[in-house]
């Protein structure tokens, strides 16, 4: 009896302590769906945002205070026309949570900067659609653009990818075999286990914090989702070398689909934190669980990327943006290994690279050929 008294006052007292003095502390699994981006599973991708407006506010972590708009087509940013609207020149963007940027509030992410800033240059009939979404690889860039983008009719599609790709190369299987949909796996953060589990933290904000303390050291739960790899790759050469050339088809399909509709592509190498001169604490901020990669393998593996893209623009007379090369390494413009700072500092750095090169091939308003 008196054990049972003795941890009902442990339990009370911690119960009392954890409303008092632990924020968001009430926000339980239920609380945080509501909260988080809506997705629909997709035959094409992993899954899409659903075709509705949404408003992400984020109430805590290292994003605290970050918006995020998706309009009624299911891309971030401002509503547009399906229909293209006379003179009109509309850029595509596609590629992961890099693309969408996600550290930032709406109208800072980098391509809302790039129409922003191509308007003030003297391009008022820019259109720039966000089609980045989380997750997502060069092979669901390509099919997003093969199954809905070409609707919208742009001028320019833009691929921006390479860290997420990079996740998959420690599997020797095809990526029809590893690419599923994350909507079918069990998330403790916005999930219940079972129906005892939701009592208990829509009951005690107790359970819900310890729960999500154990949820977090045992999955090692990140930005990026559960860890994937207990061991780290030292050697590019145990890579799945299909891997490689899968990125490179998506590359040159991406390409000639752009031809296809119309459209002008653009291939941006992908910048990020990762390089070959990061210091130890540099080093605290990459993730590299995520793709199963020590730092020397890592660096190793986007140089290859960056050289596929490269190749590929050259080969077929695409043009290159590389960003890789202006951005990657430097510190104040990265938060992580490839997401731009929350000052939005990287995000005006990436937007200024790329709006330093449409500038020189957009058709002017005056009518000057461009030179692309």
């Amino acid at each position: 009896m008196v054990t049972v008294v003795c941890f009902a006052m442990v339990f009370g007292i911690g119960e009392l302590g954890v409303r008092l003095f632990v924020e968001n502390s009430d926000v339980t699994p239920a609380v945080l769906r509501s909260r988080s981006v809506q997705f629909d599973p997709a035959i094409f991708a992993r899954h899409v945002f659903k075709q509705e407006a949404q408003t992400v506010e984020h109430f805590f972590g290292k994003r605290k205070g970050v918006v995020w708009e998706i309009n009624e087509k299911g891309y971030r940013g401002h509503n547009f026309e399906t229909k293209k609207p006379d003179g009109v020149i509309r850029i595509m963007v596609y590629g992961g949570s890099a693309a969408f940027d996600t550290m930032v509030s709406e109208g800072k992410d980098w391509p809302s900067q790039v129409e922003a800033k191509l308007r003030e240059s003297g391009f008022p009939q820019v259109e720039v659609v966000n089609a980045g979404i989380m997750g997502h690889t060069s092979l669901e860039s390509v099919a997003r653009l093969f199954t809905e983008g070409f609707v919208f009719q742009p001028d320019y599609v833009v691929i921006y990818n390479g860290w997420n790709d990079i996740k998959y190369l420690n599997s020797h299987q095809t990526a029809l075999r590893t690419l599923q949909p994350p909507l079918q796996k069990f998330d403790p953060r916005i999930q219940y286990r079972n129906s005892l589990d939701e009592w208990l933290c829509e009951t005690s904000q107790l359970y819900n914090v310890l729960r999500r303390i154990v949820y977090k050291k045992k999955l090692k739960l990140s930005m990026e989702g559960i860890q994937k790899f207990e061991e780290m790759q030292d050697q590019v050469s145990a890579l799945n070398p299909d891997g490689f050339r899968q990125y490179r088809l998506a590359m040159e399909i991406f390409v000639d689909l752009a031809v296809n509709i119309r459209a002008k592509p653009i291939l941006v190498t992908q910048a990020r934190l990762v390089h070959s001169t990061n210091t130890p604490v540099q080093r605290e901020r990459i993730e590299y669980h995520h793709v199963g990669l020590t730092h020397e393998a890592l660096v190793e593996t986007f140089d290859r990327l960056d050289a596929i893209v490269r190749n590929v623009a050259a080969e077929k007379g695409a043009m290159l943006i590389d960003a890789s090369a202006k951005l990657s390494g430097k510190d104040w413009v990265f938060s992580d290994h490839v997401h731009f700072d929350l000052e939005g500092r990287g995000s005006e750095a990436m937007a200024q690279v790329i709006v330093d090169h449409l500038k020189e091939v957009l058709p002017s308003p005056t009518g000057m050929p461009p030179s692309f």
